[in-house]
């Protein structure tokens, strides 16, 4: 895909490969939305990282490179020259007070990322999922200027459920390329390896576990909903994921949990949900 020469190097690269969260950015305040598109960049640069090399001591490497690049930063040394990631993420770490541990902790649970071993239970997938993502929203909620309890609990919530949603959404696309992220115990359960979810006509007996994961990430947005009249209206870029995780969930539903269901292969982000949504400060 071409660079957009109209978006600077960071938001270009969130557009690339995280449109969801491109697009909800976009809810932000003009002057919030290049530094939640570097928060995002980031993200995407290490969320890609077992995809882009082909050893997992490589990726390894990169996550520690990043903990060192980032522990550098927060003690005013510096970003390396000639990384635009890492030298927008120290613009913006000298201009806003951004706790570092969200960003060790993020880099601590991309750790699974590097072996083929699925989690075990349902409990350590979702302990994955907040690792891997709560931090970033409280990051963006930092970046926003939201400070209260609701709406960071919420956002938590909300955290924990997109990136539930994404594994659900991802089986195919990650058994195609030799991992399974589904609870160990499940697979188990249904006498499923990686093998049965890379063939169509083997991948059927995961439906359940794949509901179980949807439906986790439901209690998650319910939980972040139950404080939806009492959060800053600020959070809303953040909060917004839930929009489009609502509309993923529901196509999940009706496929069937079927993932080479060809509905499941054509999703997209419902962007007039999301400006309704907006608009009525809900989401």
């Amino acid at each position: 895909m071409p660079i957009d020469k109209t978006l600077s190097y960071g938001a270009d690269l969130v557009k690339r490969y995280d449109r969801d969260r491109f697009l909800t950015a976009l809810f932000a305040p003009n002057g919030m939305r290049e530094p939640l598109m570097t928060l995002y960049a980031f993200n995407v640069e290490v969320a890609r990282i077992r995809e882009t090399v082909t050893e997992p001591m490589i990726g390894q490497m990169r996550l520690q490179w990043w903990r060192d690049t980032l522990t550098d930063i927060s003690n005013g040394k510096g970003a390396p020259k000639g990384h635009p990631v890492a030298e927008s993420l120290a613009a913006l770490m000298e201009s806003r007070s951004l706790n570092l541990q969200h960003f060790l902790s993020l880099l601590d649970a991309r750790e699974l990322d590097m072996t083929d071993e699925p989690p075990r239970r349902m409990e350590d997938l979702i302990a994955y999922c907040r690792g891997s993502s709560v931090g970033m929203a409280l990051l963006a909620l930092d970046v926003l200027g939201v400070n209260d309890e609701e709406s960071r609990s919420a956002a938590e919530s909300v955290a924990a459920a997109w990136a539930l949603t994404g594994i659900a959404r991802a089986v195919r696309h990650h058994a195609l390329a030799g991992r399974v992220t589904l609870p160990g115990d499940g697979l188990e359960r249904q006498g499923l390896a990686v093998q049965s979810l890379q063939n169509p006509d083997t991948a059927g007996p995961a439906a359940p576990l794949i509901e179980e994961v949807c439906d986790q990430a439901q209690i998650f947005l319910e939980k972040a909903r139950s404080v939806q009249r009492r959060i800053d209206f600020k959070a809303l870029p953040v909060l917004l994921l839930a929009t489009l995780a609502d509309r993923y969930l529901a196509e999940m539903k009706a496929a069937e949990y079927q993932i080479y269901d060809p509905r499941l292969m054509r999703q997209r982000p419902s962007v007039a949900r999301l400006w309704w949504n907006a608009w009525r400060k809900r989401y």
